[in-house]
This record gives C-alpha cells, structure tokens and sequence, in this order.
C-alpha cells in the first residue's frame, strides 16, 4: 500500500470513527479500561482575537448549533451561529466557484470554526449536523 492510499484509508476511518461517535459508539483498545469521558462543556475553544489581548473569540455548541461568539470584558456577543450541515453547503459553493459564496457573511471565519469543530472531534457536541 503507497503512502497515498494509506492516507486516503486513514481519513475514511477517521471520519467513520466520528460519525459512529456521534451516535455513542466508542472504539476502545482491549488494554484501555475505559473510554475517556466525552466534554459537557458548552465551549470548543477560545482563542484570543490578534491584536486585542482583552477580546476573545470562542466556538462553543448550543441548541443543537454552533455559536462564534466574541468575548470582551466579560460580555459575550454571537457574531454567527451555524450548523455543520449549514458550513458544508457554503464550503461546496466555494469549492464550486459559485458567486454567492462572496454574500454568506464571516464564511471564513465559518468554515475555520467547522475545521477546530472536526479537528478536536466535537461535532457530536451540537448533534452532529
């Protein structure tokens, strides 16, 4: 198996692994005792926003959506909130060139809040969808 293919096997079982996951299936080894606990934390990640070390911008899960929300002194404020369904249908309008992808407002800041979402496995945390 070349190195391409084996890639290419790897992310199929990475993705199946998520979406068995979001269904409560766990992949475990036998030596494991047992599973780690899945996150009750509403909050994904937060990152500090450059250039304003008192401002924060985090994704966290709510209602079955996923929230940007911007956190300044405290106060939250939701700049968007989106469904992985929703982020999917505005990535296929960029990667088929459609015009109406230039209209969806914050669709990069959209689709990098879907690559955290799926990179630390938490698409669960919202449903899934």
């Amino acid at each position: 198996m070349d190195a391409d293919t084996r890639e290419d096997a790897c992310l199929r079982a990475d993705h199946l692994i998520r979406l068995l996951s979001d269904y409560g299936v766990a992949l475990i080894r036998p030596t494991e005792k047992e599973p780690p606990a899945p996150s009750t934390s509403e909050t994904i990640i937060s990152n500090q926003v450059f250039g304003d070390p008192k401002t924060f911008r985090e994704i966290i899960a709510v209602d079955g959506k996923f929230e940007i929300v911007t956190v300044k002194a405290g106060v939250g404020t939701v700049e968007q909130s989106f469904t992985l369904n929703e982020v999917m249908l505005n990535a296929g309008l960029v990667l088929s060139g459609d015009p109406a992808a230039k209209s969806v407002k914050g669709l990069g800041t959209q689709l990098a809040a879907a690559t955290e979402i799926y990179r630390l496995n938490a698409a669960g945390l919202a449903g899934g969808k």
